[in-house]
């Protein structure tokens, strides 16, 4: 069984400029989005390997998120990861 998160352009989720990768039975996620740099913009790939890592990161991109809309579409794929991963760790335990 091959991961998700190998082929982000086929089992990815688009939020505006992010793309998450969920990985249920794992219970990870990898997020993708640009970062600006000095020079130029490039894409940053961030590998959260719990929910807990996951529900963190939310919380601080979701302050961030008044004033910069790519910290916005990050805490909205965050908060979609950890709600997919919660729900499959719920079903999981019945």
């Amino acid at each position: 069984m091959t991961s998700p998160h190998s082929d982000p352009e086929r089992n990815g989720i688009v939020f505006g400029v992010a793309v998450v990768t969920i990985d249920p039975v794992a219970g990870d996620c990898v997020l993708q989005a640009p970062v600006k740099g000095i020079i130029t913009t490039s894409v940053r790939r961030i590998h959260f390997h719990s929910l807990d890592e996951i529900c963190g990161a939310h919380q601080a991109q979701a302050t961030r998120a008044k004033t910069d809309p790519i910290a916005r579409d990050i805490a909205a794929a965050l908060k979609f990861a950890g709600n997919k991963i919660r729900a499959y760790e719920q079903r999981k335990r019945k």
